[in-house]
């Protein structure tokens, strides 16, 4: 039925008349080879529509429900389509997914769930099919143990091109209600997405939900054949006491918003990882800190009393050897007794630094918020490294502490 249909279509104009048709063609499609993909159900029914042929297709299979339903002229014009019914659950059909090629990269113990419905039409003429189709994914969750992720509450709508036949992506949106990865809680991700050349993707708006602030990624062009991406993110108003939690060697509670921008880069293979970048206190917002309790981080450069005359007078030069004021202070400080009112926090992000693949650098300049003999003290914290050490800080610092009045 098939090929006198398209026979007729490529013929003379007194040949393409076509007469009404009535009948069914039905039977299972088993695809040898390719054990992921389950088996299918169709059937055609073709029925006399006034001076046209009225086709409905359909095709079921454990986890889908496809129905479409075309129109041919009875002249041998262009037809239309439409799909009239649609719906693929993800679970069933993420094994047939994952088979197709360029998609190796997805890890192997990838989990998907959620509903797909599917609407569409356009015109067809021969093997000449176009038109657009719509999908949209409700209620999507996925997640893999080895890479140490999972997502929920996905939604995604699409809109493809049908020309020739073969159907490109032209945008899509994407919505995340929350992820977690790397010990982090991402939220409210949204991503839009045109199609480009050569099967690729433009990523023209991506943004999120991180630490209590927003998160901007510029545009980056992504190819699912080799699925990498490379881009920079803005952070806005980060919450600094959220970012002193994963830290808890260094701080014990802190309070403020961070400010910054820093390269990106993800791989399927590696991950995320992070490029050259800084992040600040936000301007105008109050900040404090607490250190973690870590006894002579400031106190063992400190001598407990001030020597006022020669050591070897003896006695007598200890008798004239006053407690050294701001040794306490010191020491509330670094036992995380005393917060620190912060005038400045930087943390800078150098990769490829001299000593390992990336080394860090964090500035702070903070005076106690009780006052005392000590005015302000300045921590330069140099860690080198991977990354994970800028959370633990290594403590390889050099540490200046100024006594008295200051700036």
């Amino acid at each position: 039925m098939a090929l006198g249909v398209g026979g007729i279509c490529d013929g003379t104009a007194a040949e393409r008349k076509i007469p009404p048709i009535a009948g069914e063609l039905a039977g299972n499609l088993v695809l040898h080879g390719w054990p992921a993909f389950p088996g299918l159900a169709w059937k055609v029914t073709a029925v006399a529509a006034g001076d046209a042929t009225l086709l409905r297709l359909s095709a079921t299979a454990p986890g889908l429900n496809l129905q479409v339903e075309a129109r041919l002229p009875a002249d041998g014009g262009r037809g239309s389509w439409r799909v009239t019914e649609g719906a693929a659950d993800v679970e069933a059909w993420l094994p047939v997914a994952k088979a197709q090629p360029g998609l190796a990269a997805l890890p192997g113990d990838l989990k998907m769930s959620g509903a797909i419905r599917l609407a569409g039409e356009g015109t067809w003429q021969g093997s000449d099919w176009a038109g657009t189709v719509s999908s949209t994914l409700e209620n999507g969750r996925a997640d893999s143990a080895t890479q140490g992720w999972s997502a929920a509450d996905i939604g995604v709508v699409s809109e493809l091109d049908v020309r020739a036949g073969v159907a490109t992506l032209r945008k899509a949106q994407i919505r995340v209600g929350s992820v977690q990865a790397a010990g982090l809680v991402l939220q409210d991700l949204r991503v839009d997405v045109a199609g480009a050349d050569g099967q690729r993707l433009q990523v023209s708006r991506a943004e999120l939900e991180l630490l209590g602030g927003h998160v901007t990624l510029a545009p980056f062009v992504f190819d699912p054949a080799a699925p990498a991406v490379e881009t920079t993110a803005d952070f806005s108003r980060l919450s600094l006491g959220e970012l002193a939690r994963l830290a808890p060697q260094a701080l014990a509670e802190a309070d403020g918003r961070l400010d910054g921008r820093i390269a990106l880069r993800w791989t399927a293979a590696a991950g995320f990882e992070l490029g050259a970048g800084s992040l600040a206190t936000t301007a105008g917002v109050p900040a404090t800190i607490r250190l973690a309790a870590k006894p002579g981080f400031l106190t063992e450069r400190m001598p407990r009393t001030i020597s006022l005359l020669p050591d070897w007078l003896g006695p007598v030069a200890k008798w004239f050897s006053p407690a050294n004021p701001a040794y306490g202070t010191l020491s509330d400080i670094e036992m995380g007794r005393q917060p620190l009112a912060v005038e400045r926090l930087s943390l800078k992000l150098y990769p490829d630094g001299p000593d390992a693949a990336r080394s860090t650098l964090v500035e702070l300049a903070a005076r106690p918020t009780a006052g005392g003999a000590v005015d302000r003290v300045d921590f330069t914290v140099n860690v080198a490294g991977p990354l994970n050490q800028v959370l633990r800080l290594g403590l390889n610092e050099s540490v200046q502490v100024k006594v008295g009045a200051g700036p």
